[in-house]
């Protein structure tokens, strides 16, 4: 006689967990890396930041796309959708960034708009799949904090270059550490699988 309290744990949910370890590293790497440059390049220019978010927009979107394809192939096609746009508006936006004319105001609100809407989304994916998905905790903590601070990006922006760039950095700094914490543990839930 089996009593529903002796069940094991769904095995879904560990080789869901074992699949989006590798790509929530990604991410973590993604933040961390453009977080690290942003700290010790002290006299950015207008041009150096263009590039750099054009680099970060574009590194963004390939970790995202490489979950939508991990998603996809554990079968969850709602959310690999989801990432799959997720990762489509963070590419265009680095395009963008390149393409639009040089200037403070265009750099603000193409990675403002680019940054909270995919925040947005990954918020709300996380909190749709919080009860069966073992990352969705994190979906919803970096979604949260890359939306706060795009959402202060046009504030910092009158104080010029460097806030541009320091606000972006400190977003994905903090957004980093949490994912790479999160990555940690969606790679231990996933062992033996």
């Amino acid at each position: 006689m089996t009593h529903e309290t002796d069940a094991p744990t769904p095995v879904p949910d560990r080789r869901l967990a074992a699949a989006l370890a590798a790509p929530t590293a990604t991410h973590a790497l993604v933040f961390l890396i453009f977080g690290l440059v942003t700290v010790f390049w002290q006299e950015p220019t207008l041009t150096v930041i263009t590039v750099m978010l054009t680099a970060y927009l574009l590194a963004y979107g390939a970790a995202s796309f490489f979950t939508s394809r991990a998603l996809l192939r554990e079968g969850d096609d709602q959310n690999s959708q989801v990432f799959t746009s997720i990762a489509g508006i963070q590419a265009g936006a680095g395009v963008l960034v390149l393409l639009l004319p040089r200037g403070e105001f265009w750099l603000t609100l193409v990675v403002c708009v680019a940054l909270g809407l995919t925040g947005v989304l990954k918020m709300l994916a996380g909190m749709r799949t919080k009860g069966h998905n073992p990352a969705a905790r994190d979906w919803q903590l970096e979604g949260a904090i890359i939306t706060i601070f795009a959402a202060a990006l046009p504030v910092v922006s009158e104080i010029g270059d460097k806030a541009i760039m320091g606000t972006a950095g400190a977003g994905a700094l903090i957004a980093g550490v949490f994912v790479m914490i999160g990555a940690l543990t969606l790679r231990s839930a996933g062992k033996g699988v």
